[in-house]
């Protein structure tokens, strides 16, 4: 029997989304791809040039975007984003905790304030705007939390524990939050993407060679590309998600399978 009375809440044109990390790579085409659906978009980077790029671009489109310089290793810095952010749109109807940094440096070589730093910005920062965030979500009653992840979270990564750590706990963050939360009509969910042509990635290679990897190394025989995940996420928030939460799905080629 199908129940087509059933309330399946999603999207709405004007609804308010938050991206993090929205200078540049999947960030940028989070808010693209959220600005054609017709969102409102808080733009947080701590790089200010990349940030207004993303705006610049998004409103050359037609859309409507703010950049907010935020530093996510500061707490009174995320506070004052918080704050401003609230004034100027109102609490989100969905949070994409997309910024992360990667620093490479095996255990033994690796600094404490490297580790400690990056569980900083790729963790601790994702924890403090869901809860800062989380009252107007909830009086609401309605919304959705995106979280970052990685293949790094499932597998290890040599010459990357900070980050690897960091990326797990994503997980671990994004399944605590969608039990407590379902009361309340907010789903969390957590995308796992593959090695696509980002930032990261490209810190220690080049777009070719990462193309060519791909072909030899991923099942599918291509590289991911931004684009990829904001179609993802575009359907995490949409109506057709509304019984999803919860989940670490992974879209990487097959590169890595989640285990089941």
């Amino acid at each position: 029997m199908v129940h087509v009375d059933v309330a399946r809440d999603g999207f709405r044109a004007g609804d308010h989304i938050l991206v993090t990390g929205g200078g540049g790579g999947f960030g940028r085409a989070f808010a693209q791809r959220f600005s054609k659906m017709g969102a409102r978009l808080s733009i947080w980077d701590i790089d200010e040039g990349n940030g207004l790029e993303t705006v610049r671009l998004v409103q050359s489109a037609g859309g409507d975007a703010t950049f907010f310089r935020v530093d996510l290793a500061d707490a009174k810095d995320i506070d004052a984003a918080v704050t401003a952010t609230l004034a100027h749109y109102g609490s989100p109807y969905c949070v994409v905790n997309n910024a992360s940094i990667y620093p490479r440096a095996s255990i033994l070589d690796m600094e404490m304030e490297t580790f400690e730093t990056t569980l900083k910005v790729n963790i601790t920062a994702p924890f403090h705007i869901v809860k800062s965030f989380g009252p107007g979500m909830i009086a609401q009653n309605r919304g959705v939390i995106i979280n970052i992840a990685s293949g790094r979270a499932l597998e290890g990564a040599v010459n990357g524990a900070s980050y690897a750590c960091s990326k797990a706990a994503i997980l671990s963050l994004t399944k605590t939050v969608a039990l407590e939360w379902a009361k309340y009509n907010i789903r969390c969910n957590a995308i796992i993407p593959g090695v696509a042509l980002t930032a990261q990635p490209l810190a220690n290679s080049t777009p070719e060679a990462l193309i060519e990897r791909a072909k030899q190394r991923i099942p599918l025989g291509r590289i991911g590309y931004p684009e990829d995940v904001a179609g993802l996420a575009a359907y995490l928030v949409s109506a057709d998600a509304a019984y999803m939460t919860g989940q670490g799905i992974a879209m990487n080629g097959g590169a890595v399978l989640v285990p089941q």
